[in-house]
């Protein structure tokens, strides 16, 4: 890879990666979501820095085409990203449920109190 599109690379990663940070700095994104975003701009920096590693690394393994160890690898990184939203879906899932019980549970009481309330007021008079 030629010097120029290594350094546009680089840029490209150092984008994302401000872009990321500025996500949890205005409070956009949470930070335990960002921490896989992180290393993903990370290794946008660095992989276009470690091309010869990359490559001697994917002809060790017995990879004989080099993009196809950073596809593997970016899809992995997906696959991590995916698993940690499916965990947080479920939380949440679980979390509304509950709240969604509770509230019942309370309109249920109100409606108990306000017909008690209704009912004294008229034994009442």
């Amino acid at each position: 890879m030629v010097w120029r599109a290594r350094i546009f690379f680089v840029l490209l990663g150092l984008g994302v990666l401000i872009f990321v940070i500025n996500l949890v700095r205005t409070k956009r994104l949470k930070e335990e979501y960002a921490l896989l975003w992180l290393l993903m701009a990370g290794a946008l920096v660095v992989a276009p820095l470690l091309i010869d590693v990359i490559d001697a690394v994917s002809f060790a393994i017995g990879i004989d085409y080099p993009p196809a160890l950073i596809i593997v690898i970016a899809l992995i990184c997906f696959a991590l990203l995916f698993f940690q939203m499916s965990v947080t879906i479920s939380r949440f899932s679980n979390q509304i449920k509950i709240l969604a019980q509770d509230l019942a549970l309370t309109r249920k009481r109100l409606a108990d109190l306000e017909r008690e309330l209704v009912e004294r007021s008229v034994d009442g008079e």
